[in-house]
């Protein structure tokens, strides 16, 4: 994007990548990357919207689930603009490809430090955005902005059609399965490469606990097949809908995990010059909140005005300064990833208990994807929540009443189970 930015202001540019358009639309299955809505008018804006037929995420069900195979309760509100994801095979390799054709002189090759130097010599701003672990380590850590010291979750994704849509009509849009402490699950509505729209399920599980299965997962066959026996055995209403599907080809799946990193925007070559790190190069979060993509896009979206506003030179300290000015509205991107992979407190327990019966509270909570900074500061101060709440005409009585009626349907659910031989009791 930030290519397109600046081709569209009148720059030349120049793009290095490690692979050729084909080599990227033939690669194995990489991150969902949904793209929330400020983000995906950003892309139209830039004239990279090339797949209209994508299904769009247009509200979000989340559901609340408790360790015996129940569903606490539920929050199902819209989005207040479309969110988009688009499979990166076919992003990246049409990208490449319409700013070639637009005008940038495209390379393609691993880069070295070596290169960047030369590069850094002949252009008047060299800016890195892959996660290449070789040029990322250029960029030191920012010991002030790094919470974590080990990854927070373990990571399965797969791509899968075939599904049963009318067993479950929430998934028609998008869809969220949280048990606390054990696993989150994400259903994205997706555009899939081989089989157009689709779902990628994205599922992060604590580490150790009973959704860590997926290590010696070896295929996506075998990935799916260890998701379903999860999902029948901790999110039984999930089941009929997941049971008939099947991946989208062979390579969509990934496993792993990723620790969380914030490094210095800049880093300095051994001849003196510098390069600007942007996107997962120097930010890179959990998955969790699906905020990677959209934080590469809200970096690329400021640079590029902020580089076209001004005339130069690009030093070190003006770059700095720069990313510390987007960092002030960037952090909230970080806060929010970490503070949902944190344990809830009880002031966000409350706010999504009242999101499940005050949709507009659920469309705030929401927006949050979007744009985390429109959460603070009643989504990360308990004072704040409380107030929040307040002003939506949500009581701490109101708060009580919504805890006795979860923990009324809780009991109920206990009671009325079937066993888990059976099928689960509706």
């Amino acid at each position: 994007m930030l290519s397109a930015a600046m081709l569209r202001a009148g720059w030349r540019v120049s793009l290095c990548s490690d692979r050729t358009v084909e080599d990227l639309l033939a690669d194995r299955g990489r991150p969902t990357a949904c793209l929330f809505g400020d983000q995906v008018e950003y892309e139209a804006e830039l004239g990279l919207d090339f797949w209209p037929e994508a299904p769009r995420m247009r509200r979000i069900h989340l559901d609340l689930c408790t360790g015996d195979r129940g569903v606490a309760f539920a929050v199902d509100a819209p989005l207040r603009k479309p969110a988009l994801a688009v499979d990166q095979r076919l992003k990246f390799s049409r990208g490449l490809r319409e700013v070639g054709g637009r005008g940038a002189a495209v390379t393609v090759g691993a880069v070295t430090e070596a290169d960047l130097e030369d590069l850094a010599a002949s252009h008047d701003l060299v800016v890195v955005t892959a996660g290449n672990r070789a040029l990322t380590s250029l960029f030191e850590p920012d010991p002030v902005r790094c919470v974590h010291t080990e990854p927070q979750r373990k990571l399965f994704m797969v791509n899968v059609h075939g599904y049963d849509l009318g067993a479950r009509p929430e998934h028609r849009e998008g869809v969220f399965s949280f048990l606390p402490g054990t696993v989150e699950v994400f259903w994205v509505p997706f555009h899939d490469r081989d089989v157009g729209e689709s779902r990628s399920i994205v599922l992060e599980a604590a580490p150790g606990g009973r959704a860590d299965r997926f290590c010696g997962v070896t295929s996506a066959d075998e990935g799916l097949a260890v998701l379903k026996g999860l999902v029948d055995e901790l999110l039984p209403h999930e089941s009929a809908f997941l049971r008939p599907a099947r991946p989208t080809n062979p390579v969509t799946w990934i496993k792993g995990e990723v620790l969380p990193v914030v490094r210095r925007p800049v880093a300095v070559l051994p001849s003196g010059r510098h390069v600007l790190g942007l996107g997962d190069a120097v930010v890179l979060n959990d998955p969790l909140t699906g905020q990677g993509a959209n934080n590469a896009t809200r970096m690329a979206r400021f640079f590029a005005e902020e580089l076209v506003a001004f005339d130069g030179p690009y030093t070190a300290g003006w770059l700095t300064e720069r990313f510390d000015e987007w960092w002030e509205r960037g952090r909230y991107a970080n806060e929010f990833t970490n503070g949902m992979l944190a344990p809830l407190t009880p002031a966000r327990k409350e706010l999504i208990l009242a999101a499940s019966r005050h949709p507009g509270i659920a469309e705030r909570l929401w927006e949050g994807f979007n744009d985390p900074s429109s959460l603070s500061p009643w989504f990360f101060e308990g004072a704040a929540a409380r107030e929040f709440l307040a002003r939506c005409d949500v009581g701490r009585l109101d708060v009580l009443r919504y805890k006795l009626a979860v923990g009324a349907r809780v009991v109920g659910q206990k009671l009325f189970r079937r066993p888990v031989s059976g099928p689960a009791a509706t």
